[in-house]
C-alpha cells in the first residue's frame, strides 16, 4: 500500500471547507517550491485566500507576494504586499519588498515613498523594530545614491547609523557620498563611531582619492576584501602546464563599452603581436550600441560571453580555453568579480587599469604598470609584483574622429578667458586641490575655473567653499556631463587642464592630450598619483609634471603669461601626436615564463 502524500492531502482538503490552517498553508507551499512546483504552490495560495478568513491571513498574502517576485512577477507581487497592507498597514515586511519590487519596476519614487512610509512609523507605539527602520533607511541612502540626491542619501544613511552604528558596509556609503558631494571635511563626527572606524570602512576607491599615503591605501585594500569577499581560495588550475603555438591570454572586464576603462583599450587589444597571441574577452560589459562597443568586440579572437554565467561556470570556461594568462580589467573597481580569480583558472592571473592601486587580493600574481608610475621603491605597498611595460602603462589612444567647432560662447566661456578645464570626477576634488584652484584664479586676473555640473548638492556646496575663499563666483563656470564626442569637442576650448590630486586622471589625461590641452599634473607616493608624471614622461612633458601645490600654481602662472612656454608646449603635444603610431605592448610572455 502506498504512503500518503502530506502535500497531496493538503491540497486536496484546501478544496474541501474548512481551509487548511496557516501554518500547514506555509509548510506545503515551501515543499512544493523545494520540489520545484512553484505554480502549484501560487495555485494552493491563491485558493486558501479566496477562501480563509483567517486573522493573519495578511501573512499568506506576503508568502504569496514574495513568492510572485522571486518567480519574476513583479505586477503581482505588487498586488499581493498591497492587500498585505490593507489588512495590516504597519507590517514592516511588505513595505520593504514592496519598495524592492516598485524599485525593480523603475518606479524609484514610489519604492522610497513605502520605506519613508516605514520610517515615519518610528515614534508610533507599536512602531517598526529599529532592524526594520535600519533596512528601510539604508534602502532609502542607496536609492537617493544612485539618484546623486546626495544630501538625502547622507541624512538617511546617517540616521540608519545612530540606530546601529556597527555597520561598515553603511560607514562605507557614507564616507564616499560625501566626497562625491564635495561636502568637506570627509570625516565628520557621528555619534558612537570612532574615526578609526570610519577609515577601516572607508573603501578603496573613495582612499585613492583621500591620501597620498601607499601604506593607508594597502591597509583598506586588505581590509576590504577580508570584510567584503569570503571566497574560498581554490586553484583548478594547479598543475597545468600548456604548450600552445600561441600563448592564450584571457581579458576579464564589464567595461568593454564607452566607459573609461573601455575608451582606453582597442588599440592595447588590437596591438596584440597575433604571431604570438590568441586573446580570448571575458565579456559582461553592457550592450550600449555604439561603434567603440563593436571595436573592442571585433579585437579579440575570442569573445565569451558571461553576464549569465557564475563565477564558477567562468573559471570553468577559462579552463576549457586553457587559457594562459588571465588578466582582470577592474581590480577593486564596481563591478569586479574577483571570485572567478579566487579559482585560479589560470595559471597566472594579474590585474590591469579598472583600478589604480594595489588590490590586496591574494589569487592575482601581478600588476601591470610603468616604472615612473611605481617605481621599485613602491612596491613594497603593493601585494601584486608589477610587469613593467616601456612608456606609460596608461594607454595613449590616437584618435583621429573628427571633432566639431565648439564656441566658447555657447558654453558661457569668455572669449579672452585664461579657460582652466577640471574635468577629472567631482569625488576627487580634495579640499587642498580646490584651494589650490582658488589661489590660481588670484593669481591670474583672466583665468576662469571650468568645471562639470555633475549634480544640484555638489554644485552649491563648490559654490559654498568658493565663496568662503573669497573667489569671484562668475568666473567659475560649470558645464553638464555629456557624451564622448561633446566632452571632447569641450576640450578644444581649454587653454589647460588641472588634474586632480592624489588621484590623478587617466583616461581624461588621454582625451587632454588627443586634443593637443597642456595638462598640468602634481605627482606623488601612489601609483594612482603617478598616473599624470606616467603619462606626461611618455610624450615629453616633465616639464607640466610638479611635486607641490606651490609649483602647480606656478607651472600654471608660467603657461598663461608665458607665450614661449605656452607655444612650446604645444608643438610637443602636436609632434606626440604625430608619433604617436605605435600602441604600448604588454610582455605577457614574460609573466608566463616565470
Amino acid at each position: 500500500m502506498n504512503a500518503r502524500n502530506p502535500v497531496f492531502d493538503a491540497m486536496n482538503h484546501q478544496k474541501q471547507s474548512p481551509p487548511i490552517g496557516l501554518d500547514t498553508l506555509f509548510t506545503t507551499c515551501e515543499q512544493l517550491q523545494q520540489a520545484g512546483q512553484a505554480q502549484e504552490a501560487l495555485d494552493l495560495y491563491q485558493s486558501w485566500l479566496a477562501q480563509s478568513q483567517d486573522a493573519n491571513r495578511h501573512m499568506a498574502w506576503f508568502n504569496y507576494g514574495s513568492l510572485q517576485q522571486s518567480t519574476g512577477n513583479p505586477a503581482a507581487a505588487i498586488e499581493a504586499y498591497k492587500e498585505c497592507l490593507v489588512l495590516q498597514p504597519s507590517f514592516p515586511q511588505a513595505l520593504i519588498n514592496l519598495g524592492l519590487t516598485l524599485e525593480k519596476m523603475g518606479k524609484r519614487d514610489e519604492a522610497l515613498q513605502q520605506w519613508a512610509t516605514l520610517v515615519s512609523k518610528r515614534l508610533l507605539k507599536d512602531g517598526p523594530s529599529p532592524d526594520m527602520l535600519v533596512l528601510a533607511l539604508n534602502h532609502i541612502g542607496r536609492v537617493q545614491e544612485d539618484l546623486k540626491q546626495y544630501d538625502l542619501a547622507e541624512e538617511a544613511l546617517e540616521q540608519s547609523l545612530a540606530l546601529n552604528p556597527k555597520q561598515p558596509g553603511v560607514i562605507q556609503h557614507w564616507v564616499h557620498i560625501r566626497q562625491k558631494a564635495c561636502a568637506w571635511p570627509v570625516y565628520k563626527p557621528l555619534p558612537n563611531i570612532t574615526q578609526n572606524e570610519m577609515l577601516m570602512a572607508t573603501s578603496p576607491l573613495a582612499m585613492l582619492a583621500l591620501t597620498d599615503d601607499p601604506v593607508q591605501q594597502l591597509l583598506t585594500a586588505f581590509a576590504f576584501v577580508e570584510r567584503t569577499y569570503g571566497f574560498k581560495e581554490e586553484f583548478l588550475s594547479k598543475g597545468r602546464e600548456y604548450r600552445h603555438d600561441r600563448l592564450r591570454i584571457g581579458y576579464v572586464s564589464g567595461d568593454l563599452c564607452v566607459h573609461a576603462v573601455g575608451l582606453l583599450l582597442p588599440e592595447l587589444l588590437e596591438g596584440h603581436d597575433k604571431s604570438k597571441f590568441e586573446i580570448y574577452g571575458y565579456d559582461f560589459s553592457p550592450e550600449d550600441g555604439t561603434a567603440h562597443r563593436e571595436r573592442l568586440k571585433k579585437a579579440f579572437d575570442h569573445l565569451r560571453p558571461i553576464r549569465a554565467l557564475t563565477d564558477r561556470q567562468v573559471a570553468k570556461l577559462v579552463l576549457a580555453d586553457e587559457i594562459d594568462v588571465l588578466i582582470d580589467l577592474h581590480g577593486l573597481s564596481s563591478g569586479a568579480r574577483p571570485g572567478i580569480f579566487a579559482l585560479h583558472p589560470a595559471p597566472k592571473q594579474g590585474t590591469y587599469l579598472g583600478f589604480i592601486g594595489t588590490t590586496g587580493m591574494p589569487w592575482f600574481d601581478f600588476v601591470i604598470a610603468d616604472r615612473y608610475a611605481l617605481p621599485e621603491e613602491l612596491t613594497p605597498y603593493f601585494t601584486e609584483k608589477p610587469l613593467y611595460v616601456e612608456g606609460s602603462f596608461i594607454p595613449l589612444t590616437r584618435d583621429d574622429t573628427p571633432v566639431r567647432e565648439a564656441t566658447r560662447a555657447e558654453f558661457g566661456l569668455p572669449e579672452d578667458a585664461f579657460v582652466m578645464a577640471a574635468f577629472g570626477n567631482v569625488y576627487k576634488i580634495t579640499p587642498e586641490m580646490f584651494a589650490t584652484w582658488m589661489e590660481i584664479l588670484k593669481e591670474i586676473p583672466r583665468a576662469v575655473l571650468w568645471l562639470i555640473d555633475d549634480n544640484p548638492t555638489t554644485t552649491a556646496n563648490i559654490k559654498k567653499h568658493a565663496f568662503a575663499a573669497k573667489a569671484d563666483l562668475n568666473r567659475i563656470i560649470f558645464t553638464g556631463r555629456s557624451a564622448h564626442s561633446e566632452y571632447k569637442a569641450k576640450l578644444t576650448l581649454a587653454d589647460v587642464f588641472l588634474d586632480n590630486f592624489p588621484y590623478n586622471c587617466g583616461s581624461t589625461t588621454n582625451d587632454a592630450i588627443n586634443a593637443g590641452l597642456p595638462l598640468i599634473t602634481r605627482s606623488g607616493k601612489t601609483l594612482v598619483s603617478r598616473m599624470g608624471r606616467s603619462v606626461l614622461n611618455s610624450v615629453n612633458l616633465a616639464e607640466l609634471i610638479v611635486d607641490t601645490n606651490l609649483e602647480y600654481i606656478k607651472t600654471c602662472i608660467l603657461l598663461s603669461n608665458d607665450q614661449g612656454f605656452a607655444n612650446a608646449i604645444h608643438d610637443k603635444l602636436r609632434k606626440s601626436k604625430a608619433d604617436q603610431t605605435n600602441c604600448m605592448k604588454i610582455p605577457l610572455d614574460k609573466v608566463h615564463a616565470k
